[in-house]
């Protein structure tokens, strides 16, 4: 039997004839976990905003697999949602009848300081959020068994401000914009997972540890940036060991609904396990209430 992730108890997956989409392939932890998949046997369709760092990661998936149809590229940028709603048009047009096995979310994205998106909306909530709610709501009756969404452990200090969520009156600052755009998204995929709680499809959410990416380089100055990289070397995990929780979320069997993500200390780096969320996370009124907010904010602009 072969294993996967140091794991002895866990199989290695096959997954031949699965077709997955999954956005933030391109880069970072997301790019492992499509080569990942792809030698697993699974087919790729992956949204991305730069087609030539896209071709990149397909060119990489081809020569490993040898199998030239195991990716496919959609050009689709999550800062617009116009743009997600075209790319949502090109997946339902390239998967066809075949339909959507698995659809992850793994792009995310931190600013280094507050913009608006062309929809009005605050970039990291517009692009960690909103659009994967939409993305997930065009693609949704096409998909067959899971919804993965990368969340994160900095949920645990957002702050829900239903009032002002884009922070157009109160106090921006990179923390709170990350934590609440992660906490965002957790809270629609759990009322997400309640309404499908009885279809067959499931929602996972994984945390994917502290990884070395290119979100490290936030700061505004490469200076900076660069000693931001320098200390976390040591202690962070490669992406490919980032990459393990949303693997073990997007291919193992779960309990629906469950946070996933490493199991060291504060859950920053070791191998994936049932992780405890946070109160705001887990609270369901909180979460329709929030998922009616993202709603009406994608309604306003062009509609589902």
């Amino acid at each position: 039997m072969r294993t996967v992730m140091g794991w002895e108890h866990l199989r290695e997956p096959d997954l031949s004839g699965r077709l997955i989409v999954l956005t933030g392939g391109s880069d970072g932890l997301c790019r492992e976990a499509a080569v990942q998949l792809a030698r697993w046997g699974a087919d790729l369709v992956l949204p991305v905003r730069s087609i030539p760092k896209g071709e990149a990661v397909r060119e990489r998936i081809l020569r490993e697999t040898g199998r030239p149809d195991a990716a496919r590229l959609v050009r689709l940028d999550l800062a617009s949602l116009a743009s997600v709603r075209e790319g949502a048009s090109a997946i339902v047009e390239t998967v066809g009848e075949r339909g959507v096995d698995l659809l992850v979310h793994g792009a995310g994205t931190v600013t280094r300081r507050r913009e608006e998106t062309a929809d009005g909306l605050e970039r990291a909530l517009a692009v960690n959020a909103v659009a994967p709610r939409l993305l997930t709501t065009l693609l949704r009756p096409l998909v067959r068994e899971r919804v993965v969404l990368v969340g994160s452990n900095a949920h645990k200090a957002g702050r829900i401000d239903l009032g002002d969520m884009d922070f157009a009156r109160t106090r921006w600052s990179i923390a709170a914009s990350y934590g609440r755009s992660k906490l965002t998204a957790m809270l629609w995929a759990l009322d997400l997972a309640e309404e499908l709680r009885e279809t067959g499809v499931d929602v996972q959410i994984a945390h994917p540890g502290w990884a070395l990416t290119n979100i490290q380089r936030a700061t505004g100055s490469d200076r900076l940036d660069s000693l931001v990289t320098a200390a976390s070397r040591p202690i962070a995990m490669p992406a490919a060991r980032g990459a393990e929780s949303v693997l073990f979320a997007a291919t193992q069997p779960l309990p629906h609904g469950s946070y996933v993500g490493p199991d060291g200390p504060t859950a920053s780096r070791g191998r994936p396990t049932l992780l405890r969320r946070s109160a705001a996370a887990c609270d369901v009124d909180l979460a329709r209430r929030v998922t009616g907010w993202v709603d009406r904010r994608i309604e306003a602009t062009g509609g589902r």
